[in-house]
């Protein structure tokens, strides 16, 4: 017994303690000179809470350090509990971390590189350093005013509060572009406009002190750019913590995919009753429009059985509403379409929906999962584009609320999924996963349509041909926006210090991190835009890994193989 006490008394000396049980980690090195104490240099969880990250500034081959613990500097032997690079004078940048008194990373002196992005996951060990190049963010100046002076402004004055999503409160508006070039001033304190303005959304409204609005100006207009209308939404995006990029990136996803309407949104500092209630994204609310979803408007109570087959504007949605058509999905769940357009149904209207959404479900369901009835209900070209979206922004809401779909009038018309609008639950969890697997609120419906050999072939060749042509400038349309808001969300952050971005940089480079992560996992499941030809024929017979098609068939000769998409070395990849 004595000896058994004594080897688990070695044990628990000799094991490092679990980093994943650190509630804080420190940069130590060449900024703090390597000081034991100094904690001047804390890294940030990220919002998934596994991933924590810091910016420093490049420094040649002075940049030296590691990271320490929490429970490190309360350690006599400091040194011996550091998250470490796996070799002295690492310069890798990504990798694995090692514990104890492993070596020490150098930040690579690269011309054109002003700071470095560091972020671990101690839960996994994992590292990443990502270079930044450009001009390091400088601090801005003292405004004069509440508002930064960089974005327009929307000024709202109302007859009373505020305080209903139900119900319009009558006011008035103008748009000051405050000198800015690319904008045009709306109306002026002088002469404002006359508008209507009401609360909006589920959560976001109920659960935080910033609260989006929905607007109905009087007139049309095009306020910030956008195309001609009366109907607007300010949306807050309290509950982004990501430099307010998950709908702007989502969006800008939706459009590079080619969905037929991406809502537009412009970023605007907004002054309601004389209070700066901060910055917020001024966004076209979805509607059946010519220039928005455009279908036929269909009208309320209509009982032509022509009529009744469309435009039908619904959303899969996760409240409960009085207008709602309810059913069991084929796999037990609770299924809600909202209808949006019209609003009020006649029974006809009514029976006719039921009966196509049922339709529907149960072709989904089929046992056969090469069958294609499904696809006379559901346009798959459109539904491949939505879905790829959501996948990229682990968007682990994206079939279960806010989740639009529309059906244009004629009895040959399909459900078309889109247009896209909320990302707020993107980036929370783990990215090594697709998004109906452990799913925090359920998906409808896309678990089972993946099934299909059709559905994959069809995501996989759409994904590739966006690898190959769309994805590489994300990373500048990422950057070009937060220096556009960035003045303005600092104004944010104090008039709602509970919502503070704190560094945007970091903030930023925290979602770039996040998407890298989430794109990689695609790529490893669904391939890279890679021409084989060259590899495969450059191997000898008798040791190249086989070829196989998509639907399992091991191809005899991999060298002179047509355009198409192809299973090589486990990994699906694209012959141009």
């Amino acid at each position: 017994m004595r000896f058994l006490l004594l080897l688990l008394a070695a044990l628990v000396s000799t094991s490092p303690v679990l980093a994943e049980e650190e509630n804080a980690y420190y940069l130590v090195g060449w900024l703090n000179g390597w000081s034991t104490t100094d904690k001047s240099y804390p890294l940030t969880l990220s919002s998934d809470e596994k991933s924590w990250a810091i910016t420093v500034p490049a420094n040649g081959d002075d940049g030296w350090f590691k990271i320490a613990p929490a429970s490190a500097y309360s350690s006599d032997h400091f040194w011996h509990y550091l998250l470490n690079a796996p070799y002295d004078d690492c310069r890798e940048l990504s990798g694995e971390m090692v514990y104890g008194e492993g070596g020490a990373w150098r930040l690579p002196n690269s011309d054109g590189i002003t700071h470095y992005t560091i972020t671990i996951v101690p839960s996994t060990m994992q590292f990443v350093i990502t270079p930044v190049s450009g001009e390091t963010p400088q601090p801005q100046p003292e405004p004069e005013h509440d508002w930064s002076g960089t974005l327009p402004v929307l000024f709202i004055n109302t007859e009373a509060p505020v305080t209903s999503k139900e119900t319009y409160v009558s006011g008035s508006y103008y748009l000051d572009n405050q000198g800015l070039e690319d904008y045009e001033s709306i109306g002026s304190a002088e002469a404002p406009l006359p508008l209507q303005i009401k609360g909006r959304g589920n959560y976001t409204w109920t659960g935080f002190d910033k609260k989006p609005y929905r607007l109905k100006l009087a007139a049309k207009a095009k306020p910030l750019g956008m195309k001609s209308s009366k109907h607007f939404t300010l949306l807050a995006h309290a509950d982004d913590n990501l430099a307010f990029l998950r709908n702007t990136v989502g969006f800008e996803l939706s459009r590079r995919l080619g969905l037929a309407y991406t809502p537009e949104q412009r970023p605007v500092e907004v002054v309601l009753n004389g209070d700066y209630i901060g910055l917020y994204m001024m966004t076209e609310q979805i509607r059946v429009d010519a220039n928005r979803v455009n279908i036929v408007e269909q009208n309320d109570g209509e009982t032509n059985p022509e009529n009744i087959t469309g435009g039908w504007l619904l959303e899969i949605d996760n409240y409960d509403d009085d207008c709602q058509i309810r059913m069991t999905e084929g796999n037990g769940a609770l299924l809600r379409f909202t209808y949006h357009s019209p609003e009020v149904l006649s029974d006809e209207q009514k029976n006719y929906l039921t009966q196509y959404l049922q339709a529907a479900d149960d072709a989904i369901y089929n046992s056969d999962k090469n069958s294609t009835l499904w696809e006379n209900y559901i346009d798959m070209e459109a539904l491949v584009a939505f879905y790829i979206v959501q996948e990229i922004m682990d968007n682990g809401e994206s079939f279960h609320g806010s989740c639009y779909l529309h059906k244009d009038r004629g009895e040959n018309t399909k459900l078309v999924f889109g247009p896209v609008w909320d990302f707020g639950n993107s980036f929370r969890r783990g990215l090594g996963k697709f998004i109906y697997h452990d799913s925090p609120f359920g998906q409808n419906w896309i678990g089972e349509i993946s099934r299909y050999p059709r559905f994959q072939a069809a995501v996989a060749k759409r994904w590739l041909s966006f690898i190959a042509n769309d994805y590489a400038s994300l990373g500048n349309f990422i950057d070009a926006f937060v220096d556009q808001i960035s003045a303005a969300a600092a104004c944010d952050g104090k008039r709602w210090p509970q919502y503070s971005q704190g560094n945007i940089q970091n903030r930023r480079d925290q979602f770039k991190n996040s998407i890298a992560q989430k794109s990689t996992f695609l790529r490893n499941q669904w391939g890279e835009a890679t021409d084989i030809s060259a590899v495969v024929s450059s191997r000898n017979n008798d040791d190249r890994p086989a070829v196989y098609s998509l639907d399992g068939r091991r191809i005899s000769s991999a060298t002179s193989l047509p355009k198409g998409i192809y299973i090589y070395h486990h990994r699906k990849v694209v012959i141009k």
